[in-house]
């Protein structure tokens, strides 16, 4: 038989603590559960306890949670699998289950605050998709921004720069193009559609400049170990954008960020768990909600969803540069964070190639000196 106890934690939060075997017959337990959902939008179970249950309890529970925001606390294999096969979270402490409401309203209060700010423009990211695609040609390109004035402005002027400059100037759009050529064009429509993102969130020249530095090493990386040409460009943009979750905590949440940013600094951890233990949240997480809401690419969502936690195997291709990146430059930058050296090896015997370089933190730094590109 189960037993059950309904407390109220700090902040009128309703807590209930379950023991036991719960059975059909115990339907104190399941009035219990009903009467909190319909009087608190949010509770927390703990069934840390609860030595079984039979289906109609957990059926119950997955109900309950179609109108309530519901967290289950349990260390139990077997209650936890019922509880994720049911459709619910299950936590391992009460922190924990707290952090993840914290997290909660930090996405809805986000959300609701993205609501006051412009719309991203996305016209730059549709550049960048188009000069991807292998069918890429000039024409359809010129027809894509030849009523743009700020951007045909842009390509006259870099295609007239000491970079491209062969001797004669360049008045006429088509020309300009050719005459930058795809590769680099791809790059000036990445750069263009970060500074529309960075701009958005009024980032800050340091963190402007971190994106631009990973992005430059991920492809670095990238190409010492032999990947393709459209993979470079993907990490490219994976590494200039890596951050966009932990830029928008900064702006839409600036004192609050601060005092992540003190614990970080403080009690030396990684600059995720800082923001986790202040918003319930990272940037890792609050980035790929941006990169869906934005619709980006499945390929850029994971690699601004997972560059610290490296969870989903099927993206390390993409990730593992961008992390070996920002790892790096954090390390340089006297930020706390893990080793790179393994990750970078575990990237290298994914591409089946053997790392090229004897001093690597030289040859980083030569890389970043040495980019010499206009845009």
């Amino acid at each position: 038989m189960g037993n059950f106890r309904v407390e109220t934690l700090d902040g009128g939060f309703p807590f209930i603590k379950i023991e036991g075997t719960v059975q059909k017959k115990d339907n104190d337990i399941l009035r219990a559960i009903s009467g909190i959902s319909k009087t608190h939008t949010s509770f927390i179970i703990n069934l840390v306890e609860l030595i079984d249950a039979d289906e109609e309890f957990f059926e119950h529970l997955k109900g309950v949670s179609a109108r309530s925001k519901l967290k289950v606390i349990s260390t139990n294999s077997g209650i936890t699998s019922r509880c994720l096969e049911t459709g619910l979270s299950t936590f391992p402490s009460l922190k924990s289950a707290q952090l993840s409401f914290a997290g909660d309203e930090t996405v809805r209060l986000l959300l609701s605050k993205l609501r006051d700010v412009p719309i991203l423009s996305n016209d730059a990211y549709k550049l960048v998709s188009y000069t991807n695609n292998e069918n890429a040609n000039y024409d359809e390109l010129e027809k894509m921004i030849k009523d743009n004035p700020g951007l045909v402005s842009q390509i006259l002027r870099v295609s007239n720069s000491s970079y491209f400059f062969r001797g004669q100037t360049i008045t006429v759009l088509s020309q300009a193009l050719i005459t930058i050529g795809l590769t680099h064009l791809r790059r000036l429509f990445v750069f263009n559609f970060y500074n529309s993102v960075m701009g958005l969130f009024g980032s800050q020249k340091e963190l402007i400049k971190h994106g631009k530095e990973c992005a430059m090493l991920s492809e670095f990386i990238s190409k010492a170990a032999g990947a393709q040409k459209t993979d470079l460009q993907k990490m490219w943009l994976g590494g200039l954008l890596h951050d966009v979750g932990g830029q928008s905590l900064a702006y839409f949440f600036p004192e609050k960020y601060q005092v992540a940013r003190t614990l970080v600094k403080e009690q030396k951890m990684p600059t995720y768990l800082g923001e986790l233990v202040t918003f319930g949240t990272e940037h890792q997480s609050i980035g790929k909600l941006l990169a869906h809401k934005w619709n980006f690419p499945d390929y850029l969502q994971n690699i601004i969803g997972d560059h610290h936690y490296l969870q989903n195997e099927e993206g390390k291709r993409l990730t593992l540069p961008v992390f070996c990146a920002n790892t790096y430059l954090n390390n340089r930058d006297g930020l706390p964070a893990p080793s790179y050296e393994d990750k970078l090896g575990e990237y290298f015997g994914l591409m089946k190639k053997e790392i090229p370089w004897g001093d690597i933190e030289q040859e980083f730094e030569t890389a970043l000196e040495e980019d010499k590109n206009p845009f």
